[in-house]
């Protein structure tokens, strides 16, 4: 069964690749080598350079990780956006959650997806990343729109057991240190950065 996302393949017709080059900012001298860098058509009119130049890529790593959870080159860009900034994770975990409590939810969507790329262990990204599909699966559910209904609440149910699993986990695992559960503050979250989507 393909699953069900929210939006249709015209998305892809927004970003470009460039051949690869070594990044020549600050604390990106050991970065991954990609074989292409991504980045959005409006962008690459801006004629960006430097840091600005990078942010932009970034963005459209970002977008093709939310968009395309499943390509084989995720890994590549997962990595390299977490030398190019340790915090983009909890950053689009709190955007994709407050799209979630506006029911913007194809953007709180490829947002969460792109989070729980950067950090598969995070409880947090897991149940909202499932709340985001329940909320769409009811919507669809009003529109009579049954088997995408059904594929969102599938993945819904997927992302609670992933959450539930790693709740246990870490409440037995925080509980061996301290004694207590101690659930994580959104310390570090910037609000400024770029973004192009």
């Amino acid at each position: 069964m393909t699953e069900y996302l929210p939006w249709d393949k015209s998305w892809q017709k927004q970003v470009l690749y460039l051949p690869w080059l070594q990044p020549e900012i600050p604390g990106m001298e050991n970065s991954p080598v990609l074989p292409a860098y991504p980045i959005f058509m409006d962008s690459l009119k801006r004629g960006l350079h430097g840091y600005d130049f990078f942010t932009a890529v970034a963005s459209a790593m970002v977008f093709l990780l939310g968009h395309e959870p499943d390509a084989a080159i995720n890994p590549m860009y997962c990595a390299w956006l977490r030398v190019f900034n340790a915090e983009l994770a909890s950053q689009l975990f709190y955007e994709g959650t407050e799209m979630t409590t506006r029911f913007n939810l194809s953007q709180a969507i490829w947002m969460l997806q792109a989070s729980l790329l950067l950090e598969p262990d995070s409880y947090e990204t897991n149940y909202n990343l499932a709340l985001a599909f329940n909320h769409l699966a009811t919507k669809l559910t009003r529109e009579e729109k049954t088997q995408e209904a059904d594929e969102c609440y599938e993945q819904a149910r997927q992302y609670f057991y992933n959450a539930s699993q790693l709740k246990e986990a870490g409440f037995r695992r925080s509980e061996k240190k301290t004694g207590e559960s101690v659930l994580r503050a959104d310390e570090g979250y910037d609000t400024g950065i770029h973004r192009e989507w």
